[in-house]
């Protein structure tokens, strides 16, 4: 027996140690905690929000806009190609052949080339510009209510960040393997970043 446990009255024993946050970060970054991370069921939400904004407004300035101002003819010739074939043939034929289910004229080509890179464009823009100007949040995260903070003042990111986190957004939206490479470290990070 220990000496507690021989004096009489009441014991003072005390409470076990509780397991606590191996850093500052971990006290504020936790499940209730003053700033938890957002569920992952939040961050998808909120993307697919601002990517279907996105793929509207981008479009709409890439080939009712910038297209026939850049190249003229090449929307009426993309619209007589996608009526003249049925998408069903056109898939068959450029799975089984690898190329496209027509020639495209070399102004079509670069017409989509152009269309595409602007919209890459216009996605990076809308994301570094919500990240650093916007509070940390774009129009998909204010709808949801969260924003993004930035670990070293608690405040929203700065421009230089807004900047790498719009690209970054940017490629894992148009690169599949990099969606699935954030997929992983968010449920493997403790702190879901």
């Amino acid at each position: 027996m220990s000496e507690r446990d021989d004096q009489s009255g009441p014991s003072e024993q005390a409470p076990p140690p509780m397991p606590g946050p191996k850093s500052l970060l971990d006290s504020i970054f936790r499940d209730g905690g003053p700033m938890p991370p957002a569920r992952i069921s939040l961050r998808l939400g909120a993307a697919l929000l601002d990517i279907v904004l996105l793929l509207i407004v981008t479009g709409f300035i890439a080939w009712k806009i910038a297209v026939p101002m850049s190249y003229p003819g090449a929307l009426a010739e993309f619209l007589e190609i996608s009526q003249s074939i049925s998408p069903k043939e056109a898939i068959e034929e450029w799975v089984l052949t690898d190329a496209p289910p027509e020639e495209l004229s070399e102004n079509l080509q670069q017409a989509i080339t152009y269309a595409f890179e602007l919209q890459l464009t216009l996605f990076w823009i809308y994301f570094a510009v919500g990240e650093a100007f916007f509070g940390g949040s774009s129009l998909g995260k204010r709808l949801l209510r969260i924003r993004t903070v930035s670990t070293v003042t608690l405040d929203k990111p700065t421009i230089l960040i807004g900047i790498v986190r719009g690209g970054t957004k940017t490629l894992i939206l148009f690169l599949p393997i990099a969606a699935l490479a954030n997929l992983i470290v968010l449920f493997f990070n403790k702190r879901k970043q």
